[in-house]
């Protein structure tokens, strides 16, 4: 039983140092974001590096995560929910990578009218992921509190849509009104819908945390 306990102890810690590495691998969008509104696009590509090397430590940690899970950290009915939300948070590194390699690519000249509302995005992004951050960190902790920040991270990510549909009407009344092209069009449609991914897989995480949640207190 001491054993079991030490290996929960580590898969623990390990969970917390992933979704670390995760957080951080977020932030890094506010700074590629940056780079993106000032059309600066060989530091913006420093910075998709930046987020592909977090991305990459923290796949290392999930993957030694689930090696002590086979080695018999927790017990089986709690083992399974466990390694799925080890494999949805990492998906949230995963999909921000993605959101930063796309975004990099594009090499459109941003048009300055729509920073502000960038920028707004961004930061919901930025504050869904620091919400699950908060919810798996208190998961062994307090599991009231756990289930409130779940329900947060829930309204934000309605917030954030929110902000995505304003911003894609934004965009669409002015390439009709003819401020930009087609192609300009599509690249900020693309980061916009790429941004919100982000959210989403935050919150598909913050769900499993809830069913964790229930099963303890069944």
């Amino acid at each position: 039983m001491k054993k079991l306990f030490k290996k929960e102890s580590e898969v623990e810690k390990h969970s917390k140092e992933h979704v670390e590495l995760v957080y951080e691998c977020v932030q890094g969008l506010k700074k590629l974001m940056e780079f993106f509104y000032s059309n600066d696009f060989d530091s913006l590509d420093g910075e998709v590096e930046k987020i592909s090397q977090l991305e990459h430590s923290a796949d290392i940690i999930r993957r030694n995560m689930e090696i002590e899970f086979y080695d018999g950290a927790f017990l089986p009915f709690d083992r399974e929910d466990r390694i799925i939300l080890a494999e949805l948070v990492d998906g949230v590194a995963d999909i921000t990578q993605e959101a930063a390699y796309g975004i990099g690519l594009s090499r459109i000249q941003f048009p300055e009218k729509f920073q502000e509302d960038f920028m707004e995005i961004t930061q919901g992004v930025l504050n869904s992921v620091a919400i699950l951050k908060d919810c798996i960190e208190l998961l062994d902790v307090d599991l009231r509190a756990t289930i409130l920040k779940a329900h947060e991270l829930e309204e934000m990510e309605d917030a954030v849509d929110r902000i995505e549909r304003r911003i894609l009407r934004k965009l669409y009344d002015s390439y009709r009104n003819k401020e930009f092209g087609i192609l300009t069009l599509l690249e900020l449609k693309s980061a916009v819908l790429r941004l919100g991914n982000v959210v989403d897989r935050a919150e598909d995480a913050s769900d499993r945390v809830l069913i964790i949640v229930a099963k303890r207190k069944g």
